[in-house]
C-alpha cells in the first residue's frame, strides 16, 4: 500500500490527540483506505492491544483503556456531515465493533474517520508486558 498523503498523517494525529489514556495508553494503531468510488478517504484509528506475557494471563491481549473528547473532534474538520456512536457490533464479523464514526471534509478532502473502543483482531499487540516486573514494552 502506498504512503498515505500528509495531511491524512496530520489529521490521524490531531484525532488521535483526542484519546486521554485511564491507564497507560497502548501505541495507536491507524488503518486507512481510499474509497475510489466515493473518492473519500476512511480512516479507522485504535488503541493497540497488550498482551500479557507470564503468570496465570499468560497470552491474554489486553484493551487499553481511553477516554474521548468528541466534542472537540468536529473542530479538527472545516466541514462535519454526520457524527454517531455505534454502542455495539452490528453483526458477528464486524470488525470495527463499538466506535465513534465522524464524516466529513478535511483540507478540502471527503474523510470518514472511526475511532474504534479496541484494536480489531486483525492487529497484533502493539506492545507487551512482563506479568512479574510490570515491564512494558512498545512492539509498534
Amino acid at each position: 500500500m502506498p504512503a498515505p498523503p500528509s495531511w491524512l498523517k496530520t489529521m490521524a494525529n490531531q484525532v488521535a490527540s483526542l484519546m486521554y489514556d485511564v491507564d497507560m495508553l497502548s501505541p495507536i494503531g491507524c488503518h486507512y483506505f481510499h474509497n475510489s468510488s466515493r473518492n473519500e478517504w476512511e480512516v479507522s484509528l485504535f488503541a493497540s492491544n497488550t498482551e500479557i506475557v507470564g503468570g496465570e494471563w499468560d497470552g491474554v491481549l489486553a484493551p487499553s483503556k481511553f477516554c474521548f473528547n468528541i466534542l472537540n473532534l468536529g473542530e479538527i474538520f472545516e466541514e462535519v456531515e454526520t457524527l454517531y456512536w455505534q454502542a455495539l457490533p452490528v453483526d458477528y464479523d464486524d470488525q470495527l465493533g463499538c466506535h465513534i464514526s465522524i464524516e466529513g471534509k478535511y483540507q478540502g478532502e471527503r474523510v470518514w474517520v472511526r475511532v474504534l473502543a479496541e484494536s480489531p483482531e486483525e492487529f497484533g499487540a502493539g506492545r507487551r508486558m512482563q506479568a512479574y516486573e510490570f515491564n512494558l514494552k512498545e512492539i509498534w
